[in-house]
């Protein structure tokens, strides 16, 4: 089996890992389908000389075909061929093959589970759910057209349990697909976040490029808090299990304790009143880096004798959200500093409010405050 499945991958290795799944059960089942028919008529034949299961001998011969072209690089022609093969089986089998037997109906009620289960398995919903109207036609046509005699009750149970497990294999079905779907959508994103990512780092070693040999620890040390502040944001993200909504005031509490601990200053008392929000990916990523900017500033610049509160703000007002990271240190000589940044801190601080469409300022009051507001 290892051989063949690795011979299916060499045939169809530029096809998507589902097809390349489904050429193997489609393969299974049609050895299984021959093996099947031809057993079953064999067998039959030894028992009675003459009787032929019309069903089993169309799959037989169809499955046959199928694994021709199969073996071809033809997948959707070896699938047509089992689905209009199924259909005459069922068709020819439910009218001509094995008469009505007991209350299982000749095994009638199984043959319609595994028709379903076929469609369900190699098709898509659409066509799922004409083949379950036919079924249901076949049903009907069982119990009111050639009137056998099963008794209500039993016509009552047959049409129910069928029709809810219609109803239960479709919505799993669905469920699977849907989990499949997320996945390739999920990889996509992340392949879409690795570029931005590097984009970023990118852009980060250009601004330091800029920051001169003066003090190369100083820039080590800065750019280092930067790559913690996107790491804080994929940390949560591998932790949660939602990929695209992230409750920043985890990140929040993530950042101020790398820092914290990175600063050594525990005579500096930091205190955070943030909301539960959530945000998108696209808005965390640079808020995280602008909110690491700020509190890294006023850790390392707005306290030179070693003490003093940072108050941390998060909250959404309206249809903004608005972070504030203020201090009751020594403030900062000029508001609009950032306007015109001489700093690699400031101008990443521009580039990314830019990025997000947001607002910043400082306000200078008995310290300094720094306010980020951007858009829902």
């Amino acid at each position: 089996m290892k051989e063949f499945s690795a011979y299916i991958r060499r045939i169809y290795k530029d096809r998507d890992y589902l097809t390349r799944s489904r050429v193997l059960h489609l393969f299974v089942f049609n050895v299984a389908s021959v093996l099947l028919g031809t057993s079953s008529n064999f067998f039959l034949w030894v028992f009675t000389g003459r009787y032929v299961r019309i069903g089993f001998s169309i799959m037989a011969v169809a499955s046959a075909i199928s694994l021709f072209f199969l073996l071809r690089k033809n997948y959707e022609t070896a699938l047509n061929v089992v689905l209009a093969a199924t259909i005459a089986s069922v068709t020819f089998g439910w009218f001509w093959g094995i008469p009505n037997i007991g209350s299982d109906v000749g095994n009638k009620n199984l043959v319609l589970v595994i028709f379903i289960m076929i469609f369900l398995y190699f098709t898509d919903v659409r066509k799922t759910i004409l083949i379950t109207i036919y079924s249901f036609a076949l049903i009907m046509t069982d119990e009111f057209i050639l009137k056998k005699d099963h008794g209500t009750v039993y016509t009552a149970d047959r049409i129910g349990l069928f029709a809810m497990f219609t109803v239960i294999s479709i919505l799993a079905v669905k469920t699977l697909y849907g989990s499949v779907r997320e996945k390739n959508e999920l990889i996509q994103e992340i392949h879409h976040r690795v570029r931005n990512n590097l984009q970023v780092l990118s852009g980060l070693v250009e601004i330091h490029s800029d920051s001169g040999k003066a003090d190369f620890q100083s820039v080590l040390s800065d750019f280092q808090n930067r790559i913690l502040a996107i790491s804080e944001v994929h940390n949560y993200l591998y932790k949660s299990e939602n990929y695209f909504d992230i409750d920043f005031s985890e990140v929040i509490e993530g950042i101020v304790k790398n820092l914290s601990v990175k600063s050594g200053k525990s005579s500096i008392r930091i205190e955070t009143s943030t909301e539960r929000i959530f945000l998108r990916i696209e808005n965390a990523l640079p808020c995280a880096m602008i909110f690491s900017e700020l509190l890294s500033n006023a850790l390392s610049h707005a306290f030179p004798f070693g003490e003093g509160n940072v108050r941390i703000r998060f909250r959404k007002d309206e249809n903004k959200f608005r972070l504030i990271v203020e201090d009751d240190g020594t403030g900062i000589p000029d508001s609009e500093i950032w306007r015109r940044p001489k700093t690699a801190g400031f101008t990443l601080v521009q580039i990314l409010t830019k990025q997000i469409k947001g607002d910043f300022r400082i306000l200078l009051e008995g310290g300094s405050s720094a306010v980020l507001e951007f858009g829902v």
